[in-house]
């Protein structure tokens, strides 16, 4: 394969990477504010004047939906990283370092510590829905 070639094949796989990013931040933003609305409710059944059995099954549904999402933000999140590390093995494979394109991704160990939080804001967002489920 010729430096050219290298070369498109390095710029796509950057690219890729890129939007992989972009996802994973768009999944976390839509998983954000979906959040921050399902609280508001909570917290607003919380302080309403319903009985005490509508009460509680409002709050159940709203704390199912608040894990369905966060879960389901995690396993988006978990794809995009499982396609972004095939494109760093697929880097690897062409041996796409002496193209003279940069690198688009860390090594192991920032690489990693990059990918914790998205995972972390998921289950900590899990986790305190299935908290408030014990609680109510």
């Amino acid at each position: 394969m010729n430096d050219e070639n290298k070369l498109t094949i390095a710029k796509a796989v950057a690219e890729q990477i890129g939007v992989e990013q972009a996802v994973v931040a768009n999944r976390l933003s839509w998983n954000l504010t979906f959040q921050g609305f399902m609280i508001a409710s909570y917290a607003l059944v919380a302080t309403s004047a319903f009985t005490e059995p509508s009460r509680t099954w409002i709050h159940l549904i709203i704390i199912v939906a608040g894990i369905l999402v966060s879960v389901s933000t995690f396993i988006g999140v978990w794809a995009s990283r499982l396609q972004s590390s095939q494109l760093k093995r697929h880097w690897d494979e062409q041996n796409l370092d002496i193209s003279g394109y940069p690198r688009p991704f860390a090594e192991p160990l920032p690489s990693l510590l990059g990918r914790i939080p998205p995972f972390l804001i998921c289950f900590t967002i899990s986790a305190m829905w299935i908290a408030l489920l014990f609680i109510d």
